[in-house]
C-alpha cells in the first residue's frame, strides 16, 4: 500500500521521533515537492527538516516534483485534479490539495493526514462516495498495526501520547477508538471503507472484534486515559 503525506503529520511524527511509523505500513511513501520546499520551510524545525531529507536520501521517502510529473504525461491531470480538490476545501492551503492530487494521479491508495481541521482532508475524503483515496490519522495507523499485533495495547497508548504531548494535540484516545470503530464498523460515511476495513481484516486473518474488545478493556482499566 502507498501513501501521500500531508505537511502537519509529518511534523506531528518526525517531533515525536514515530516516523517509522509510516514506513512499517506503507510500501511507498510519497511527498509531492511543494509540503517538502514551502509548507515544511514555514512550519517545520531545522531538525525535522533535516531528518525528512535524510530519509528521502535513504529512499524511505519519495519527492514528486513537477518535473517527473511532466515526464511521466501527468502534470496536466495533477492540475485538473488540483482545481477540483481545491472546491471541496474552504480557505483550504495547498499542502493537503496537492497531497490528495498526488495521491490520485500516482494511485496511491491512501492520505496521511490528521483530523486537526473541520473541512479539512481527514474530514472530506471519509465523505466522498467511493473516493479513491482514503485518509488516515496517525492514530488510525497504530490502530491498525495494533490489530495485526505489530504494537500491544500499551506501546498504542505510549506513542499515541508522546505524539500528543510533543504536538500538543488535545487528543483522548478513548474518544479516537469508539471513532475509530463507528468509521470501519458500525456507521461507516461510505460502502467502500467498510469493505477496505473488512478486505484488510480478512487478508491479515484479524478478529476485529476480540482485539477491539481488548483495547477497550484495557482502556478502560487505565486510570490516567483521561488526560489525553
Amino acid at each position: 500500500m502507498e501513501a501521500s503525506l500531508d505537511t502537519n503529520v509529518i511534523i506531528h511524527l518526525y517531533n515525536a521521533n514515530y516516523q517509522s511509523i509510516l514506513f512499517n505500513r506503507f510500501k511507498k511513501v510519497k511527498v509531492y515537492e511543494f509540503i517538502r520546499n514551502h509548507e515544511m520551510v514555514n512550519h517545520a524545525t531545522s531538525e525535522v527538516i533535516d531528518l525528512f531529507d535524510k530519509d528521502v536520501q535513504a529512499g524511505k521517502i519519495e519527492l514528486i516534483t513537477k518535473d517527473y510529473l511532466k515526464s511521466i504525461g501527468m502534470y496536466n491531470v495533477f492540475k485538473h485534479h488540483v482545481e477540483d480538490i481545491r472546491i471541496l476545501f474552504e480557505r483550504g492551503d495547498l499542502g493537503e490539495v496537492y497531497a490528495i492530487a498526488m495521491a490520485k494521479v500516482l494511485g496511491c491508495i491512501s492520505l496521511v493526514t490528521d483530523d486537526i481541521k473541520e473541512q479539512g482532508p481527514h474530514y472530506m475524503l471519509m465523505r466522498i462516495p467511493d473516493s479513491d483515496v482514503i485518509p488516515f490519522a496517525f492514530y488510525e495507523i497504530l490502530f491498525l498495526g495494533y490489530l495485526e499485533d505489530l504494537i500491544t495495547e500499551e506501546e498504542l497508548e505510549k506513542q499515541f501520547k508522546d505524539i500528543c504531548d510533543v504536538s500538543n494535540l488535545n487528543m483522548n484516545l478513548n474518544l479516537k477508538l469508539k471513532i475509530f470503530i463507528r468509521r470501519f464498523w458500525i456507521d461507516p460515511y461510505t460502502e467502500s471503507e467498510k469493505a477496505w476495513m473488512n478486505s484488510f481484516c480478512s487478508k491479515n486473518n484479524i478478529n476485529a472484534k476480540e482485539k477491539i474488545k481488548k483495547l477497550n478493556l484495557y482502556l478502560k482499566n487505565k486510570k490516567n486515559t483521561k488526560d489525553y
